[in-house]
């Protein structure tokens, strides 16, 4: 669906209602109240914020591929097709259904800082919304160009992944389902994870066929999507411990000197 200013208008107050409650959730359920400790806090909001922002880039390229979308997305983006809904909105809708199948299954147990969930789940679809308007002119002429940009997308992807995990704030609601289905069940998480995945995906071609009556968003690029983003992410993990290994040793000997 194509995305007019009109449409962004009433997000761009969203936008700006999102940050506000963001903020506000963090500092009211921290409980924190030393000044430096807050300056933490903000400065892990705006790393995960940051990584939000990749995240979404990287979901608006595997589009533009065209060779199949990530497991997470496949299924709001087969919604975007078809009904009038933009892919930003559908995914808010598929996300806030997420975190209302957290609170059914976690009940008592769910933390209620993790309510910081919903504001960060309209600013990513207000981020997918924007640069999915602003990407327009992207379009592939070939099978090349099209795996190109399928393998740069997981690469994005990956690192606003790692910059998510590194903020140590919170986690989009697809990975907080996995969470409570885990703690919920006792089930192994990267088992459940696969579980989660493999069932968007099956969600996904179902709808597919009986709305659209044709395989759209589901090809070879939602495998490798779904094989390649974990490697990326353990790789940016272990060479960043290294990087951080080899700070601290030189400090080290920068202090001995």
């Amino acid at each position: 669906m194509q995305i007019s200013d009109e449409m962004l208008l009433p997000e761009f107050f969203a936008l700006r209602l999102s940050l506000s409650f963001l903020i506000c959730i963090i500092y009211t359920f921290s409980g924190i109240r030393h000044w430096n400790m807050k300056q933490n806090i903000l400065n892990q909001s705006l790393v995960f914020i940051f990584g939000l922002f990749i995240i979404a880039v990287g979901v608006v390229l595997s589009v533009k591929a065209d060779l199949g979308v990530s497991p997470i997305s496949c299924t709001p983006y087969i919604y975007s097709l078809a009904f009038p809904l933009t892919l930003g909105q559908t995914t808010i809708i598929l996300n806030v259904l997420f975190i209302c199948i957290q609170m059914l299954l976690l009940r008592k147990k769910y933390r209620m800082f993790q309510l910081v969930q919903f504001p960060v789940v309209f600013l990513f679809g207000f981020f997918i919304d924007l640069i999915m308007k602003y990407s327009a002119w992207m379009t592939p002429n070939n099978y090349f160009e099209q795996a190109v940009l399928c393998l740069l997308s997981c690469v994005v992807i990956g690192i606003g992944v790692f910059f998510e995990v590194k903020a140590a704030l919170t986690y989009l609601p697809g990975e907080g389902l996995v969470m409570a289905l885990t703690q919920t069940f006792g089930m192994e998480f990267g088992k459940t994870k696969i579980g989660t995945d493999s069932s968007l995906v099956g969600i996904g071609i179902v709808s597919a066929l009986f709305f659209l009556g044709a395989l759209e968003g589901i090809r070879e690029g939602t495998v490798v999507a779904a094989v390649l983003i974990g490697y990326i992410v353990r790789f940016l993990h272990i060479r960043y411990f290294l990087f951080e290994q080899w700070l601290k040793n030189r400090k080290k000997k920068m202090t001995h000197q």
